[in-house]
């Protein structure tokens, strides 16, 4: 799972962050980049020899990790790689989640205590790509090393406002959307109508996988409706039952994260067309993994 990796090379980054030391580019994606403007930030190959040596951060350092929830299961592994490498370093840690995946201004209060508090590195993956920037800048100009994890601080804000983060740790997630694109495509041969329920509008994660999924299927599929979910079950379930009552011909459903994929399958066994509707996810959480043995996610 992806969010294991990006805790173990979050760590990589603010042990280079900490000692002022830089990174050459290399290779693609998993990708991390250091010490440089988020608009431009180079990018480097990550192996697996270089997690195992994540040895370098200072005894003593005092790091947060803050991420959007724990309420969505693909961020408990990054939880527990961050603390374990954290702790095998002897550095001081805590971890900070709102209850709602959405809630920005929460994540971002809890930035402004860890930096009241002094921690000296902050990992963050952000609940919205815009909201966080004032927080992380305040934080920076308290000498915090800031890496952002996952969902990319929007670069084009970032720059405008003078936030110039340590690091960031994430996956392609356009390439991630072309990918999804490319299975619904698949599964539907090549036509038909389908719907996307979109993360949080205006987050990076999200715009990259709806960009992706919708350049991979232009031209063969049919995009009846694009409609976001914010990440929720619950308003994945609602807004896919009223997708279905609008759209009755619609023949798969594209989910931006597995959460309403999960919402997206119930209110499409609901109205008895469980196998009929093709569903596709993206993150591969615990809690899909039936639905994908049995078929029912494509």
């Amino acid at each position: 799972m992806r969010s294991r990796w990006m805790a173990g090379v979050a760590l990589l980054a603010l042990g280079a962050g900490c000692h002022k030391e830089a990174e050459e580019p290399s290779g693609t994606t998993p990708q991390v980049s250091g010490k440089a403007p988020v608009a431009t930030a180079p990018a480097k190959s990550v192996t697996i020899a270089d997690l195992d040596a994540v040895t370098g951060i200072p005894m003593g350092l005092k790091i947060a990790l803050v991420v959007k929830t724990r309420n969505n299961p693909f961020f408990k592994p990054m939880i527990e790689q961050f603390e374990k490498a954290a702790g095998g370093a002897g550095a001081a840690f805590e971890t900070e989640a709102p209850p709602q995946e959405a809630d920005a201004e929460k994540q971002a209060a809890y930035v402004q205590t860890l930096v009241a508090k002094g921690v000296q590195a902050i990992c963050i993956a952000p609940a919205d790509s815009k909201a966080i920037i004032p927080v992380l800048l305040a934080a920076k100009q308290k000498g915090v090393v800031v890496v952002n994890l996952d969902n990319r601080v929007d670069a084009d804000a970032a720059k405008a406002q003078g936030l110039a983060l340590d690091g960031y740790v994430g996956a392609d997630n356009e390439a991630g959307g072309k990918l999804a694109g490319e299975a619904l495509t698949k599964a539907l041969g090549g036509q038909g109508e389908v719907a996307i329920l979109e993360g949080i509008r205006g987050a990076d994660n999200a715009e990259s996988r709806k960009r992706g999924f919708v350049a991979a299927t232009t031209g063969k599929l049919k995009v009846v409706t694009s409609e976001t979910a914010n990440w929720d079950t619950a308003q994945a379930y609602a807004k896919t039952q009223n997708i279905l009552a609008a759209h009755p011909t619609v023949a798969g459903v594209f989910c931006a994260n597995d959460k309403m994929a999960i919402g997206a399958m119930k209110a499409i066994a609901e109205a008895g067309k469980r196998g009929k509707i093709k569903v596709v996810g993206y993150d591969n959480i615990p809690d899909v993994q039936a639905a994908l043995a049995s078929g029912e996610l494509t």
